[in-house]
């Protein structure tokens, strides 16, 4: 059945039940039909479905409950739940509902009905939201907890939650990315260096076997596909690795090149906590009537330079004020302008700001534009009080994966996290199920130098 018809079956039989079963419409349910109508047409048009953030939304994060620093992953069927924010500037609340949509290993939504994936009611309301208080910029803080009562999902493996508004399936606002494990494998990792020549960069290689004691995988080959993560980047993700051999109850993911990725060098950090004090790299706070606006230190490539580790988030933030005790309503927002000096621009080559601070994206809420007359690549993002991470990352025009090399440099030690994703597609069934996640640490992880 495709996905469209699955579509429609869903909506012909919801609609007999609601008016045979029970001899009326139910406003509720007639909303959630034409809701999953409209959202179906959406996303009919689209192949992978990828992160997507209004630039109204501002410091939209997406961590498990417990653990703000957190990738978006929970396990089936547990108690875990995933906590989604995002703050709106302005006092008018919006009428804003969410759903979710099941996707294969590429990200393309699944040709499942949405009943075989979500228990509960597809579409709901986001109906927890407050004021900002004693701000200088007015805004509306949002926030969602899931899975709930409403809505839980019912199988393993790639997810999108999709924040719209109104109803019916309106515009939609927020795309954020998550996943449900299905922990049916055991993954054996490590990470070897490579270190390289000083006009090159270091890499670091991730190797894995992947053990599959008690699940019966009749062809690897073809039924099992793995990916990796460095940090949050969305732009330079290992995808579609297949197991080089395989036997037993075992699975070997040891490559020479095919997963190595630029070992990048450790974030640089920014600490706005406080809007009375100066950090170490702040060069001047102002309150021009009525925002702040701060201006970093200027900066420059770290190309050449040698390494010096220095701990930092991975490219993430948290939200914390020196004065208030609720930084969720009460932080306050700044204009933030960066500043990368370089003596000329790069050509055919667009510079961006990257991390959690910019959702991972490269895209012209990120970019930065190039100003000849004080020589230096710009931009200006609003931010939340708070300590962030972020890098700079150059991309050739045409394409869509960064490198850091000519911007921050790159250490074989530089201390990176990669996610290692396991999806499993039984033959016969119709989408990818997730039997396995696991986050390594190359600072834990490292296993010797190769050249």
């Amino acid at each position: 059945m495709s996905t469209k018809n699955s579509y429609i079956f869903v909506l012909n039989k919801a609609n007999y039940l609601i008016k045979n079963k029970y001899g009326f419409f139910s406003l509720k349910y007639l909303v959630t039909l034409c809701s999953l109508f409209t959202i179906f047409n959406q996303i009919d048009a689209q192949n992978s479905l990828k992160d997507y953030v209004s630039p109204a939304l501002k410091t939209v994060q997406l961590h498990r409950n417990d653990w703000p620093l957190s990738y978006p992953i929970i396990r089936l069927g547990s108690d875990q739940t995933l906590v989604l924010s995002f703050d709106e500037p302005g006092s008018q609340i919006k009428d804003y509902y969410y759903t979710i949509v099941h996707c294969d290993a590429q990200w393309n939504p699944s040709p499942l009905m949405p009943t075989d994936y979500i228990q509960g009611v597809p579409v709901n309301p986001i109906t927890d939201y407050s004021y900002s208080f004693n701000t200088t910029m007015d805004y509306v803080h949002y926030q969602l907890s899931f899975p709930n009562l409403s809505i839980r999902p019912l199988i393993s493996g790639n997810y999108v939650l999709e924040v719209f508004e109104g109803p019916t399936g309106g515009k939609t606002v927020l795309r954020k990315r998550f996943y449900v494990n299905e922990p049916l494998v055991k993954i054996e990792s490590y990470i070897r260096n490579r270190q390289s020549s000083a006009t090159e960069p270091d890499y670091q290689e991730i190797n894995f076997e992947i053990i599959h004691k008690g699940l019966s995988i009749n062809n690897p080959v073809e039924e099992v596909t793995v990916t990796v993560m460095q940090n949050g980047r969305t732009d330079n993700v290992i995808s579609g690795l297949r197991p080089r051999f395989f036997g037993g109850d075992r699975m070997d993911f040891n490559f020479t090149r095919e997963t190595e990725m630029e070992a990048g060098n450790e974030f640089r950090y920014l600490d706005i906590r406080s809007f009375r004090f100066y950090t170490d790299r702040v060069e001047e706070i102002v309150f021009e009537d009525p925002f702040y606006h701060v201006s970093v230190v200027p900066e420059r490539p770290r190309f050449p330079s040698s390494y010096q580790y220095r701990q930092d988030l991975n490219g993430r933030y948290y939200i914390e004020s020196d004065t208030r005790e609720n930084p969720d309503t009460e932080g306050d927002y700044a204009f933030v302008h960066f500043r990368l000096f370089c003596d000329k621009p790069f050509i055919s080559k667009r510079i961006y700001i990257n991390g959690a601070l910019t959702n991972w994206l490269l895209d012209s809420s990120s970019e930065m534009e190039y100003d000849p007359v004080i020589n230096a690549y710009r931009t200006t993002l609003m931010l939340k009080q708070g300590y962030y991470n972020y890098q700079y990352v150059m991309v050739e025009r045409g394409e869509t994966q960064g490198e850091v090399f000519q911007l921050e440099n790159s250490y074989y030690e530089t201390e990176n996290d990669y996610l290692i994703l396991v999806y499993y597609r039984k033959q016969g069934e119709r989408t990818h199920r997730l039997i396995g996640a696991e986050v390594i640490n190359s600072a834990r992880s490292l296993q010797g130098s190769g050249k």
